[in-house]
């Protein structure tokens, strides 16, 4: 089991934050509603991991420990980030994009391997519809709805004792439904804004419970152009057979956005 702050794999950033997307002078025009909006944002997602992953029977769980403010930097092998966003009136749907891959090296208390290493390359695909049921002054908020698609591909390696390296790599991919809100409030007549995700999934369907959440500080530049700084947490439990992958996810995020 995780403890109660479970550090998480960098998705350098990763999923549904629809709202890195969207932009504050765009959204509180009253005109264009019967036009199609589009949104593009890369995004990274600056977080450590920690939790406990299982790929096969008779090897006991692997726990993982990355902490985002001493070495997740240097167990990045990669990581790929995008979301974008249409929307017309009070509908609209996105989508978003995540890869990452992740390795560490652990110490192990044995006689027989010395080092673990553990590497966790990542697909996250999120998409869904959205509908915008409370819009006032400079403030709105969406509810939402769709489905996630995980592909965990995990590689552990036990070396450095008399047995020589021994490898093991299991991957498993399943999908999610979701459901949540997002929202965005601009501060007075600044042109910094607050936004925010919350998004619950699982339920059993796929991985047993998963939960999503962001707060981001923005600031509009241009009327295409904005900046986003923040905070994500990401928790996911999800077990099968002998795999297991109950990790958490949390850390700095920063986004981009471009409006036309």
């Amino acid at each position: 089991m995780k403890s109660t702050h479970n550090r998480a794999v960098l998705s350098v950033l990763c999923s549904l934050p629809f709202l890195l997307s969207l932009s504050p002078s765009k959204i509180f025009a009253s005109d264009g509603m019967d036009s199609w909006e589009f949104h593009i944002a890369p995004y990274a997602w600056l977080a450590g991991q920690e939790g406990t992953v299982a790929t096969l029977p008779g090897l006991p769980p692997a726990d993982i420990d990355i902490s985002f403010s001493d070495d997740i930097l240097g167990n990045i092998n990669g990581a790929l980030m995008l979301v974008g966003e249409a929307r017309k009136g009070s509908f609209g749907f996105s989508m978003d994009v995540a890869y990452t891959d992740i390795e560490s090296d652990a110490a192990t208390a044995g006689q027989y391997f010395t080092t673990l290493t553990s590497r966790t390359k990542t697909w996250m695909v999120s998409a869904g519809g959205f509908y915008r049921f409370f819009e006032k002054e400079q403030s709105f908020l969406d509810g939402l709805a769709g489905v996630r698609y995980w592909s965990i591909d995990s590689d552990l390696t036990l070396s450095g004792g008399p047995l020589g390296t021994y490898a093991i790599d299991n991957s498993e991919d399943w999908f999610d439904p979701i459901v949540g809100i997002k929202g965005l409030t601009r501060i007075g007549a600044s042109k910094f804004f607050v936004s925010g995700f919350f998004i619950i999934g699982g339920f059993g369907a796929g991985s047993d419970l998963m939960w999503d959440a962001n707060l981001n500080l923005g600031y509009q530049w241009t009327e295409t152009f904005s900046t986003t700084f923040g905070y994500r947490y990401l928790d996911v439990d999800y077990e099968k057979d002998d795999f297991l992958y109950d990790v958490s996810q949390d850390g700095i995020m920063l986004g981009l956005s471009w409006r036309f």
